[in-house]
């Protein structure tokens, strides 16, 4: 996916920072789902910008003050239920690749309920294609189609694919007390 980060020269004038694709993040826990992590801030901007800021590593989900900014893609037919089969060893280092690829993502799932994460943040969702769904905690199911917008407050939740065709959203998740 395609990321233009624009701001100012030291003197003044709009540019162009940054012009490149950005490589999706693909884990063995998800298996046909992507993440795109576009743009990251640990703390609130000071403008002018006037450097492109490097490759997403921090935590995936932001602290207080804190933004993020991408895209997920999810397949038809995920379940977040690992295969009754699976050895230990695999599923440990399954879990290991998934902390390394997208850090604290794993710490916010409910293991009691697949796919059920919280975070201590307020999401902005757009759903961009596909038909998917919103779960949550307590099993309530709301159908999403491409033009509806969620906006999460801290809740339990969690996001199946129920169509044909990947189900895509563009999040802005913004870290809170």
């Amino acid at each position: 996916m395609r990321r233009i980060v624009m701001g100012r020269s030291e003197s003044g004038k709009t540019q162009v920072l940054s012009d490149e694709n950005i490589d999706p993040i693909t884990i063995a826990l998800l298996p046909g789902a992507a993440v795109h992590r576009m743009w990251e801030l640990d703390e609130p901007t000071t403008l002018p910008v006037t450097a492109a800021q490097g490759p997403a590593d921090g935590m995936f989900f932001p602290g207080p003050g804190g933004l993020r900014f991408g895209f997920i893609s999810i397949p038809p037919g995920l379940s977040y239920e690992p295969p009754a089969d699976l050895p230990a060893e695999v599923m440990v280092a399954a879990i290991a690749e998934a902390d390394e690829k997208l850090p604290g993502m794993m710490a916010t799932f409910d293991e009691r309920f697949p796919g059920i994460h919280t975070t201590h943040t307020v999401d902005f969702v757009v759903v961009l294609s596909g038909d998917g769904r919103l779960r949550t905690d307590d099993g309530v199911d709301v159908p999403l189609h491409p033009g509806d917008c969620v906006i999460q407050n801290g809740s339990a939740h969690a996001w199946f694919n129920d169509g044909t065709q990947p189900f895509v959203f563009c999040y802005s998740l913004s870290g809170a007390h």
